[in-house]
């Protein structure tokens, strides 16, 4: 299994684990259920109609962030400082 499956299902246990446990003396009328789906599902939907419309800005913005934290890290070591790199011909 991958590490990420391991720890994901360690932190669901540990939730599980941790929440108290008490009866629900409580009735839900179908058609509550529908009204609640018939709002959820088309805002789930919107939601993700807009992230895939975004989605490049959001790869982008995420891959600059994740570039200015690895400098920050780094300390202007690694791959040389803008000067000091020769133009790759590439737009940035």
């Amino acid at each position: 299994m991958k590490r990420t499956t391991l720890i994901g299902m360690a932190a669901v246990v540990a939730v599980l684990t941790c929440a108290p446990l008490r009866p629900a003396y409580a009735y839900i009328d179908p058609n509550s259920a529908g009204a609640i789906y018939q709002f959820l599902f088309p805002l789930l939907i919107a939601i993700g109609s807009v992230f895939a419309f975004l989605r490049r800005t959001i790869v982008r913005a995420c891959t600059k962030l994740a570039h200015a934290v690895v400098t920050i890290v780094r300390g202007g070591r690694g791959r040389g400082t803008q000067e000091d790199r020769r133009p790759s011909g590439h737009a940035e």
